[in-house]
């Protein structure tokens, strides 16, 4: 089975969290604080790789996590980092972010070998007791929590990056031809829907080296989803050539070449702007004087110059036709996909200093990122704890502001899910 497709959910590794610690040896019984920092949690890392040609991997596994931080420890050690986690894609992997808004929004496409992207990040470590020592506060007995990492659900779909893409009916012979001209050994059978999956082939000429697809399962309708052809359909976007096979048995060749370029055109019409070659296959059961008479028709009705007649299975014609593949693909760019990307907004484009103040009906709800990250890695049951953010409102100006608003003893003053009674 060809998997192109997998939706999954990822989940970057927890900060670890600071500690609470006093230095203790023979003789000295009240020692400072010592507590250490908590260990960063694991990113998660996506990265392409030419070993890898399906999804398969992320089928049955839908979650993938990194390993959490560890805590800090006493004489000021640092907790160990979590290990990254580095998941290995197919070249031609386009990740989206699900879930926001109802939509899939774009993050990034992994179009090279060994192209390396961060995922997910993961958590800051909390900083121990050791960290917030003062002339005012000299044995805090209070330590942050570590940060939560990044977690969310992605879609990723794989897009082949193929130089030359084999098109048309099946049983047009896609397969044959590709399994004469390269390595690639497709299953083979005289009945439609032969090839189920994106059968990849590579085929050289010196230093010239191009890569061939035979997209399965176009047939009329395809690019409203019959048969196989809209689960497909996506790898042609990245190709430099398209080879449009036409059964030669066939009675009209016209009519069929025309309903593919219909389905071409009605999934994404920047496909028909593509470089194309047109091939009639099987010639060798097509009575000759027959050929030469489509071959006229088929040329002044599409007003083109050239078509090529071959036999997949004899080989006749397909070597004029591959001199001129090579000639027009090696030529040609591989064009880039423009993936509408809509702008996440999301925290990090925030001013950490910047608030805002909401009167509620029992007090305060307050916005500001950089109170919202120290309230997330405080322990809320500490009081010292409490009053560090008490003293952070105080420095930003909040305090101060809520007051002009008619703060008073006992309101209640939320930032984020936690909640502080003045």
């Amino acid at each position: 089975m060809f998997y192109d497709e997998a939706k999954v959910k990822v989940k970057a590794g927890d900060g670890g969290n600071g500690v609470v610690s006093f230095f203790r040896t023979k003789g000295i019984t009240h020692g400072g604080p010592d507590g250490g920092d908590g260990g960063a949690g694991g990113n998660i890392f996506v990265e392409a790789t030419d070993s890898e040609n399906t999804l398969s991997d992320f089928i049955h596994q839908k979650e993938f996590e990194a390993d959490n931080g560890k805590p800090g420890e006493k004489q000021r050690r640092h907790g160990k980092n979590g290990e990254d986690l580095i998941l290995k894609v197919p070249v031609g992997t386009v990740f989206f972010r699900t879930n926001i808004n109802d939509k899939d929004i774009f993050i990034f496409d992994l179009n090279k070998n060994g192209q390396r992207e961060l995922l997910a990040r993961g958590g800051r470590g909390g900083f121990g007791n050791a960290h917030f020592t003062s002339s005012t506060r000299q044995s805090p007995k209070f330590a942050e929590l570590g940060s939560p990492g990044d977690e969310f659900n992605i879609k990723m779909e794989l897009r082949l990056i193929a130089d030359v893409g084999l098109i048309g009916y099946p049983n047009s012979g896609k397969s044959t031809l590709l399994s004469r001209v390269t390595s690639a050994r497709p299953k083979i059978a005289n009945y439609p829907f032969t090839t189920i999956i994106p059968n990849l082939g590579v085929i050289e000429r010196g230093k010239t080296r191009l890569v061939l697809a035979d997209i399965p399962g176009l047939i009329e309708g395809a690019s409203a989803g019959k048969g196989l052809g809209h689960e497909f359909l996506r790898h042609i976007r990245r190709t430099r050539l398209l080879v449009h096979l036409i059964d030669g048995t066939e009675d009209d060749w016209v009519k069929r070449y025309k309903e593919i370029r219909k389905e071409l055109g009605e999934f994404d019409k920047e496909i028909l702007k593509k470089k194309e070659l047109i091939v009639v296959n099987k010639i060798d059961a097509v009575d000759k004087e027959e050929i030469k008479e489509k071959l006229k028709e088929i040329k002044k009705k599409l007003k083109i110059k050239n078509v090529y007649p071959i036999s997949a299975v004899t080989g006749e014609g397909v070597k004029e036709l591959f001199n001129d593949v090579f000639e027009i693909a090696s030529k040609t760019p591989v064009p880039e996909i423009d993936i509408k990307a809509e702008k996440i907004f999301t925290f990090a484009d925030v001013d950490p200093r910047a608030f805002d103040i909401v009167k509620i009906k029992k007090g305060f709800r307050i916005y500001c990122k950089k109170v919202d990250e120290i309230a997330e890695r405080t322990n809320f049951t500490n009081w010292e704890a409490v009053e560090r953010v008490r003293d952070v409102m105080q420095k930003l100006g909040i305090v101060k502001a809520m007051i002009k608003q008619g703060l008073q003893p006992g309101d209640m003053v939320w930032v984020g899910d936690k909640a502080i009674e003045w």
